[in-house]
């Protein structure tokens, strides 16, 4: 997508509006750390993007990190990709797939184009990849370069 971080977020914070959630601060700051990430790894765990918001200087509880995560991810405007334990958010407003290295957790971003046949494929045999009208996504899991040449 060839859209820029601020007009990802301010699209984010209109759906977030017409959902009946007020613009905040924090849910601002939010949506700038996850459209700052597309462009690095495209995913923040609740902590790390915890960590990014204080380095700005922005006073935000954990607890209304993961509160504006949960929202956003219902509304469709992020999603998430376990990795491993965890769970990584991103921005949801451009279809993509992801491939996460089992041992580093490294996260690739994939267009829709590459796992197009696996969409079909699943819809053919009955399951629709995403019946809700959020954007969902493939995962494909397996091990970095790095990964497979440092691990026996």
């Amino acid at each position: 997508m060839s859209t820029s971080g601020a007009d990802r977020v301010d699209a984010a914070l209109r759906r977030s509006r017409r959902a009946g959630l007020r613009n905040t601060a924090a849910r601002r700051a939010i949506l700038d750390e996850l459209a700052r990430a597309v462009g690095d790894q495209g995913h923040l765990t609740a902590t790390r993007l915890h960590h990014a918001l204080l380095a700005r200087g922005l006073t935000v509880e954990l607890s209304t990190v993961h509160r504006v995560l949960a929202q956003l991810v219902e509304l469709g405007i992020a999603h998430t990709v376990p990795v491993g334990r965890t769970v990584t958010f991103g921005l949801a407003d451009d279809a993509h797939h992801h491939a996460v290295c089992a041992g580093c957790g490294d996260i690739r971003q994939l267009p829709a184009a590459a796992v197009a046949a696996s969409v079909a494929a699943a819809r053919a045999a009955g399951i629709e990849a995403d019946p809700s009208g959020h954007p969902t996504g493939v995962v494909v899991y397996g091990r970095c370069r790095r990964c497979r040449t440092t691990t026996h």
